[in-house]
């Protein structure tokens, strides 16, 4: 009966800026440029080629021809011009540039700032090299270095939107949330068109991932609903209907926000085209979750879980928490409450402040009847986000269902609940039953079949059982004990 907690994956996108020079207006490199802008990438790269065999000291068009490569993934040949232009002018800033993007995107951080910092020296102040480094440093858990570079980077550009909301991806990546919003909020008043017109929506579902980790609900939903407004995905799906990527992006926007259905139609869309990646199918879980099929949702976690997603991400990036957070939700939904609990544990000590990680160890303590751990979690959850309605909502349903009467106070699981109620984007079921069983509690079963039945109305396949279970009881005028493991 406890609240699902809220799983929000936080697909956080850097964007890359890659160095191309353009040499004369109707130039074989010139077209080559149009083609790359174009997305035209296999044009653009015959075009360089060509150049490169006319003259093979030709760098500029080596550069160019990485820069091709690199958008279409293809990092070894990327890696070998760049290996060219070095060897032809061992102080290029610009090869270390490509250089360091490519040993980014293949995960090997250290070379990645290695290469950066050497453009740097060649050619200070270089944005694209100050980006790429700023979010390496983070990846890495080195705060102090990301944080100095992003300073530096808005310094030198201190009305480009595009740097804000990227010191905000680096706030989010590390956890600071408030610091996060603040970015997004700042890069959300400048006016410019063109970031408005594609990146807006992107810069509001990230404001709404930070309002979510610091329980603020409300101001999550708004968030998400302008996201959704604003995104192009609609259009781009009308336009090319086998664009998977455009259904991965809307399917987890409207997750976001809590448009389980149509979230569920995308990914399924999206299963029967291609195999879902291990964290597509905890999304799809969470949706099956969220419209009461628990058994389905439970099938799909396992498979997600034994896939060993959360094992790789925390192999490559053992200083996020964040994979600890997810693989520890994951586990509490297949009832392993004490992994579950241990993968909280080692969240809170890389550094995760969300509260609902808090509310998830608590929940997880609870399972296990260690409630004066559970009772600690939320009331901490609570002093640190007291507009968190889901640290309302668990210390409420313990305060009126705990098997031992000890820890049980109805009057005051009452006032927690109305104000869960209150701070809710809208109503569920949830905070109905969690009413119900408040008043249960504290002796009011006519309020509690009231609210019990209004939360079976709401309520959908599994979750109606579990109402029906508390109904059974307050007809018979006794309180609901949680004995669910």
């Amino acid at each position: 009966m406890l609240e699902n907690i809220a799983y929000i994956v936080a697909a956080v996108f850097c964007e890359l800026y890659l160095f191309l020079m353009i040499r004369g207006l109707f130039s074989s490199r010139s077209q080559g440029h149009q083609f790359s802008h174009l997305k035209n990438l296999d044009s653009a790269i015959a075009s360089y080629s060509k150049l490169i065999q006319k003259n093979p000291r030709d760098t500029k068009s080596y550069l160019a021809r990485s820069s091709a490569y690199i958008q279409q993934e293809r990092l070894t040949e990327a890696l070998a011009d760049c290996d060219m232009v070095t060897l032809l002018e061992p102080d290029n800033p610009y090869a270390f540039l490509n250089r360091g993007a490519i040993y980014g995107l293949q995960n090997e951080h250290e070379k990645c700032i290695d290469e950066t910092t050497r453009c740097l020296e060649l050619k200070p102040d270089t944005l694209d090299a100050l980006i790429n480094r700023a979010h390496t440093y983070a990846r890495l858990g080195n705060i102090d270095a990301a944080l100095s570079d992003f300073a530096r980077i808005i310094e030198l550009a201190p009305r480009n939107p595009d740097h804000y909301f990227e010191r905000g991806n680096c706030f989010l990546n590390l956890h600071k949330y408030p610091e996060a919003i603040a970015d997004y909020t700042h890069a959300l008043k400048q006016r410019d068109k063109t970031w408005e017109y594609y990146y807006r929506w992107d810069c509001h579902q990230k404001r709404g991932i930070a309002h979510t980790k610091l329980g603020q609900l409300k101001q999550a939903r708004e968030d998400f609903d302008l996201a959704l407004k604003h995104c192009l995905f609609h259009e781009a799906i009308r336009l090319d209907p086998h664009d998977l990527e455009n259904y991965i992006l809307r399917g987890t926007l409207y997750y976001c926000a809590e448009q389980y259905q149509n979230a569920l139609l995308d990914f399924l869309q999206i299963q029967k085209q291609t195999t879902l990646t291990p964290d597509q199918q905890a999304i799809l879980g969470f949706c099956y979750l969220k419209l009461g099929e628990v058994q389905q949702a439970k099938a799909i976690f396992r498979q997600a879980l034994e896939s060993n997603v959360y094992n790789t991400d925390i192999d490559q990036n053992p200083g996020d928490p964040g994979n600890y957070l997810d693989r520890g939700i994951l586990r509490f939904e297949l009832q392993e409450y004490q992994t579950a609990i241990d993968d909280f544990n080692h969240a809170l000590k890389l550094g995760e402040k969300s509260v609902e990680l808090l509310a998830a160890r608590g929940s997880a303590c609870l399972k296990l009847g260690k409630y004066d751990l559970a009772k600690q979690d939320y009331e901490t959850a609570l002093s640190r986000a007291p507009d968190c309605p889901t640290a309302y909502f668990c210390l409420a349903w313990m305060l009126a269902t705990c098997p031992e009467p000890q820890y049980r106070n109805g009057p005051k699981a009452l006032e927690l609940a109305h104000r869960n109620l209150e701070l809710l984007p809208e109503i569920n079921w949830n905070s109905l039953s969690v009413l119900a069983a408040a008043s249960a509690e504290s002796g009011d079963f006519e309020g509690a079949i009231k609210w019990i039945t209004r939360a079976m109305k709401l309520a959908q396949n599994e979750d109606k059982t579990d109402c029906e279970k508390q109904l059974q009881c307050y007809e018979r005028n006794q309180a609901y004990t949680d004995l669910t493991p």
